[in-house]
């Protein structure tokens, strides 16, 4: 997950929601467990990018648009059916 210095850190909060959920929605329906996600997104750089995949799968968690089932990270129902209807013309 690639940082910009230009955005503030809110930007950065949400541009790294939106990057990890766009991942998660494209697995789908292959679910990955949090640390393969980390794999996939820190790209091997380091426990700082791990913390920031890690804290952003919680915001993800807490606003409703994944859920953890045992180590699986999941989307929710709710964020297939808003991927589904935004990708209309």
């Amino acid at each position: 997950m690639c940082q910009s210095s230009s955005r503030s850190p809110g930007e950065r909060d949400l541009w790294h929601e939106h990057s990890l959920l766009a991942e998660i929605i494209v697995l789908h329906p292959d679910h990955l467990t949090s640390e393969e996600l980390v794999v996939r997104e820190a790209g091997g750089h380091g426990d700082t990018d791990r913390n920031a995949i890690l804290d952003t799968l919680h915001a993800l968690k807490r606003s409703g648009l994944v859920r953890f089932n045992g180590e699986v990270v999941e989307p929710t129902f709710a964020t297939l059916r808003a991927a589904a209807i935004f990708q209309l013309p």
